[in-house]
């Protein structure tokens, strides 16, 4: 039930002007303090909740899945390109609709209906069945030539039941030497019918698809994930908001932090939104950064002071951003 609301009223807004003395808690020993901490930052990274455009995109990928499971097997396939910046949610939609399917009632545990493959960054024909051999738990994945390593992938699709095939980091195949053959493999696959495909990475591998037309018109355009915009009071920011009071709720229901953080505060969500650059991963090492030296501490909450520092720590000194929204709200400079 992670997609649906989670009840509750948000704790009080965070003070920007209070700033609270990070004072640590005394523990009786540093081995089950570590213990309990690395527990609770466990529970966070297993926390999942899709926003709706998370949801539309498990939904078209299905879709995709079931339009091959109504095709006659040696009927070409389609494939979808999910292009968006690291942290846009891409790999999450394929992990739960993975689980999803593999959970449906009278399925087959020994086969894979949704096969999730992480290319390697070496971006050839080769490299390509390694990975999917990899994903079927092939053992000598990388013995043979590309040939009959493609036609050892033929052969797992058929005997797993693969309905969907979906690849991931396809930017690494970028102005790799081989990049254009493993694109062409990529279309053959499509081509013969051995399952459809989804086709995921970061903005960089649009170059895959400008090089090979004829991959490309195999593939339906998209405009579904992308990055949340702060400026968009009216679509993006609410849905940013209840996304914030989601996870603020979360981590107290599974017992992270004994009291919510204000992070659905309008204010706070908004400043957040920028410095996480609108990404829900950047914001999910935002906080995983504060989370950890909050709980070696002792405190019940994320501060402002933690934020703050997160902010500095993870985005700042990345340089995925040149300032830190809540800092400067601090010190009276935002605009």
């Amino acid at each position: 039930e992670a997609a649906g609301p989670i009840d509750g009223a948000a704790s009080a807004p965070l003070d920007p002007h209070a700033a609270a003395p990070l004072q640590p808690a005394a523990h009786p020993k540093q081995s089950d303090l570590a213990e309990e901490v690395g527990a609770k930052l466990a529970i966070f990274e297993d926390m999942v909740f899709p926003t709706p455009a998370q949801i539309a995109t498990m939904r078209k990928m299905d879709t995709l899945r079931h339009m091959g499971l109504h095709q006659a097997s040696s009927v070409q396939r389609r494939a979808y390109r999910f292009l968006q910046p690291s942290g846009a949610g891409k790999s999450t939609c394929a992990k739960l609709l993975k689980k999803s399917v593999e959970n449906q009632p009278g399925r087959d545990r020994s086969k894979k209906p949704v096969l999730h493959v992480t290319l390697s960054t070496t971006g050839t024909p080769k490299s390509l069945a390694t990975s999917i051999l990899s994903a079927f738990g092939d053992g000598y994945a990388g013995r043979g030539e590309a040939d009959i390593l493609l036609e050892r992938v033929k052969l797992c699709i058929q005997e797993f039941g693969v309905e969907l095939l979906i690849i991931d980091e396809l930017n690494h195949f970028r102005q790799k030497h081989l990049a254009a053959d493993a694109a062409n493999t990529i279309k053959n696959i499509l081509t013969l019918g051995w399952a459809p495909v989804i086709l995921m990475g970061t903005d960089e591998a649009q170059s895959l698809f400008a090089n090979n037309r004829e991959l490309k018109n195999r593939c339906a355009p998209q405009d579904i994930l992308r990055p949340y915009d702060f400026n968009d009071e009216d679509n993006d920011l609410p849905v940013w908001i209840e996304f914030m009071k989601r996870i603020d709720a979360g981590m107290v229901s599974r017992g992270v932090l004994e009291e919510k953080s204000g992070l659905n505060d309008p204010t706070l969500a908004k400043d957040l939104c920028e410095a996480s650059n609108g990404l829900i991963g950047e914001f999910h090492n935002i906080v995983l950064s504060a989370l950890e030296p909050a709980l070696l501490g002792g405190e019940s909450h994320l501060s402002y002071d933690r934020l703050i520092e997160a902010i500095d720590a993870w985005c700042l000194a990345d340089g995925t951003i040149d300032h830190n929204p809540l800092r400067l709200r601090r010190t009276g400079e935002a605009k």
